[in-house]
This record gives C-alpha cells, structure tokens and sequence, in this order.
C-alpha cells in the first residue's frame, strides 16, 4: 500500500492522467477489489483494452495508479462505467483531475452528453459529479447488488 503522508515530497502537481497502458491492469484490478463489492477483473480490463469505443485514464504519480475512470463513448455520447480513486489518495484532487481530464478529452472527440449510475449513498461522489455539472435525471430502484442499493442517475450536456 503506498503512503500519503500529509508532508510527504510527493506532489499532487505531479499527477498525470493518461490513457491506460496493458500494465496497469494489475493496479486497476486492485482498486476495483478494494472500492466495489462486484469488482471489475483482469479479463474486463483486457476486454476494454482490446475495445474500440471503450477506455480507461487512469492517474499516476510517481508511476503508481492512483485513480482512473472507465468510460464508453458512442458519436457524441460518453457513458460512464467505473470511477475511483485509491484509499489513501482520496480527498487530495485525484478524483476532479481525472474528471477534468475525461470530459476534457471526451470533448475534443464532439462528446456533448455524459451519463452515469453512482449508489444513491456515495455523497462524496454525487457532489464531485454536480460540480462538474451533473444533475439526477432519475433513480434505478435496487440497481446496485452486494449490498442491494438504488442508483442515482446523472447528466451532464454541454
């Protein structure tokens, strides 16, 4: 597990957000294991590896993933599938520079419409998408499993 101390000499300026790589597979599986209660595996990686209107940035420092998102986009619309952020690495920007990083990308590209589904009690989450500007468009009653959960489900168009 890789420390974060609060005085530590590394920097959150040295964040970089990049399109996945074959070998950060391994580390993306590991944040699965440790943020979901059904976890993405190797082969599903390997499968949006191989995908043409699939993709995963993932945020490293130091060379170590610390936080990535996966997405699909179709013409001119991205759905989100899985976003998160190591443990340790939470509440220090990674989650907002990877979202930027998205929707930066995923503009240049004509994205104009992003969805997503995020288990109606990740308060961190929901108020990190509405200050990109999502907003609930609906709920999907028993959505999520392990543990049964609704799913809010947010917007965003540009």
């Amino acid at each position: 597990m890789t420390a974060f101390p609060e005085n530590s000499d590394i920097k959150m300026e040295n964040l970089t957000v990049s399109v996945f790589e074959k070998e950060d597979i391994p580390a993306l599986v590991s944040i699965e294991e440790e943020e979901f209660s059904t976890p993405f595996k190797e082969k599903d990686f390997l499968s949006i590896y191989e995908s043409d209107i699939s993709s995963v940035l993932v945020a490293k420092l130091g060379g170590t993933v610390v936080g990535y998102v996966s997405f699909t986009v179709i013409i001119d619309e991205c759905q989100i599938i899985n976003f998160a952020t190591k443990n340790e690495f939470k509440r220090h920007g990674v989650g907002k520079r990877v979202m930027k990083a998205l929707i930066d990308r995923c503009r240049e590209r004509g994205v104009i419409k992003y969805f997503l589904e995020v288990r109606a009690s990740n308060q961190a989450a929901i108020s990190l998408y509405e200050k990109f500007g999502f907003v609930r468009v609906g709920i999907s009653k028993g959505h999520f499993s392990a543990p049964r959960e609704d799913a809010i489900l947010m917007n965003l168009e540009f």
